[in-house]
């Protein structure tokens, strides 16, 4: 019975939360109704958001529209029923909207510096590629990409990406590094190369003057009285050569010699100091 009771007191209390939420007066909707007329973002409207969660939400601010020739819309509009197209419309231009959050944590600037250093793709989310001016195409600005990682890292966290950030930026540094210093060797050698490659053309041109210069020379003949005086100066170079032997061989023998005499002194002196040591041994 009290159960009974309480159950009626509780559907006693629903119908009247019923009724009063029933008795409530809304204003009628208009056109305007559920929209944000004030510029506020939308994230001071929810309560206990993190940063992947506002990232969600902000999105940076649409790009100026570009100005239009009147007489290209014009001509387009009259002619284009000549060509077979009709007018093409504004969405048909412009290009899809990706990752707007990945574009909200970076930063309108970081996306553009993304794009022109050749981050980014058809399939990126990034938007189309585009090169800077002195960029080859398929180069990447890879410091940009860092940061851009580094920056998405911060709001959404992912274990290990830090450290490995920090490990791919360290290597991009050394090799960029190391692909100045082969640059420049091959700069260096080649520049050597060059100069190697002149001295030689300069020497093949000199040794064709030379040839040319001693073509027209003419030798001179070898007569009798030459040869007299060829054999004369021969026998004058064997006698200097024979006096020059003589003398070393007199030499020779006088350092044999007093080799010979200082050994003949040694001698004497050498009995001379037994005899003192004997007799010293008797006493």
């Amino acid at each position: 019975m009290s159960t009974m009771a309480l159950i009626d007191a509780h559907l006693e209390s629903i119908s009247l939360c019923s009724a009063s939420i029933a008795s409530l007066t809304f204003p009628r909707p208009k056109i305007f109704t559920n929209a944000l007329l004030l510029p506020h973002d939308i994230t001071t409207l929810i309560r206990d958001t993190e940063a992947h969660e506002r990232a969600l939400f902000s999105v940076p601010p649409p790009a100026p529209p570009k100005a239009v020739d009147p007489s290209k819309s014009r001509r387009t509009t009259v002619f284009g029923n000549a060509g077979g197209d009709g007018p093409v419309s504004a969405n048909a231009m412009r290009a899809p909207r990706r990752n707007t959050a990945v574009a909200a944590v970076l930063g309108g600037d970081l996306v553009e510096r993304i794009r022109r250093g050749g981050g980014g793709g058809a399939g990126s989310g990034l938007g189309y590629q585009s090169y800077e001016r002195g960029r080859e195409k398929g180069e990447v600005d890879v410091d940009v990409l860092l940061e851009g990682a580094e920056k998405l890292c911060g709001v959404y966290p992912i274990p290990g990406a830090v450290e490995k950030i920090a490990s791919l930026r360290q290597r991009h540094r050394r090799l960029a590094g190391s692909i100045e210093h082969y640059e420049g060797k091959v700069a260096e050698q080649t520049s050597q190369l060059n100069r190697m490659n002149r001295s030689r053309d300069y020497a093949s041109d000199y040794d064709g003057e030379e040839v040319t210069e001693e073509e027209p020379v003419v030798t001179s003949e070898f007569t009798e009285e030459d040869m007299r005086l060829e054999e004369e100066e021969i026998m004058e170079l064997e006698r200097k050569k024979r006096s020059l032997e003589e003398r070393v061989s007199a030499m020779e023998k006088d350092i044999h010699g007093s080799a010979a005499a200082e050994k003949m002194c040694r001698v004497p002196k050498q009995l001379m100091v037994l005899r003192k040591s004997a007799s010293r041994h008797d006493l």
